[in-house]
């Protein structure tokens, strides 16, 4: 299964009482999930969001060191069971969990092992479109018995799209999206998530993937593509190509350079957030910084990552 989740529910009589039990169907299989799950592992950002937005703590966090700032007061005290790519299994093990959150590209060749420690559902987090996350954080919401808080909070940030996309200028032209890292311009296309986010914000994303949604693209191409604006996602003080490209006449040259439409934001909200919370921050900067209205940068929104 790629892209639907489909949960359905069965009745198991124990000997003391009916206990509820769900079989859920995930992009690796299906899983039994008895009751409600009360110490959880979350292994990707988008499953740590949902559950803060949801006001269930974890028992385990993958962090890659240090948690996202606009989770980090939620996950304080949280113990981490590693990075999201190389999560250590003895101590998800030590934590007890029964239940644990794992993405299909990072942990499908771990899934087994994880599975043999607990109940583990594997969604598409990481390639996931917009669409698919929102769905995902409706299946944490009714797996930890929020469900009703679950549809009220997606009702609500789906209010605030709505409201935000009234505010798109219609005239905008297509818009290249991608993360500034040290090693390359990451350029995301219109099939990954945040190409699909711009995309149902009613802005054009000209980019095809590449044999991946998300991949390198040299200065030579961002000017082959000729956007009439940039969104550069990066971190504070990270040494990127936007160094060198700045003095480069390639650049200069850009149209969306000379308008003044070249937005910055914080690459760990826009890139690595992928959950309810960090969409309505995303919405939020997509309006202040001019991006949505087609209007020149109005400010640079890397230093904020809350």
């Amino acid at each position: 299964m790629k892209h639907q989740l489909i949960l359905t529910a069965s009745l198991t009589l124990t000997t003391a009482f009916a206990q509820s039990s769900q079989t859920v169907k995930h992009e690796l299989g299906s899983t039994d999930i008895r009751g409600t799950p009360k110490r959880i592992i979350a292994l990707e950002n988008s499953f740590i969001d949902a559950l803060a937005q949801l006001n269930v703590k974890p028992a385990g966090v993958a962090d890659d060191g240090s948690p996202l700032p606009h989770l980090a007061a939620y996950v304080k005290g949280v113990p981490t069971v590693g990075t999201r790519n190389q999560p250590s299994l003895e101590a998800i093990l030590a934590l007890k969990p029964d239940l644990i959150l794992a993405d299909l590209e990072r942990h499908k060749n771990i899934y087994p092992q994880l599975a043999k420690i607990a109940p583990t559902l594997v969604l598409n987090s990481y390639r996931g479109s917009r669409d698919e996350l929102l769905d995902q954080f409706s299946l944490i919401a009714d797996l930890t018995n929020k469900d009703a808080q679950g549809k009220t909070l997606r009702e609500e940030h789906q209010r605030l799209f709505a409201k935000t996309k009234l505010l798109t200028s219609k005239k905008a032209g297509p818009t290249v999206i991608g993360v500034l890292a040290p090693n390359g311009f990451w350029v995301h296309s219109d099939k990954s998530f945040l190409g699909t986010l711009i995309k149902d914000l009613g802005r054009d994303n000209p980019v095809s993937p590449q044999k991946d949604t998300q991949f390198v693209m040299s200065l030579e191409g961002l000017v082959a593509t000729n956007p009439a604006s940039i969104i550069l996602l990066r971190n504070p003080g990270e040494v990127t190509p936007l160094d060198q490209w700045k003095t480069n006449p390639l650049w200069q040259s850009l149209p969306a350079v000379k308008a003044g439409q070249v937005y910055e934001f914080n690459r760990d909200l826009w890139a690595k957030g992928r959950g309810v919370i960090a969409f309505n921050k995303m919405l939020a900067q997509a309006t202040a910084s001019g991006y949505l209205q087609d209007q020149p940068a109005k400010a640079n929104f890397v230093d904020q990552a809350k």
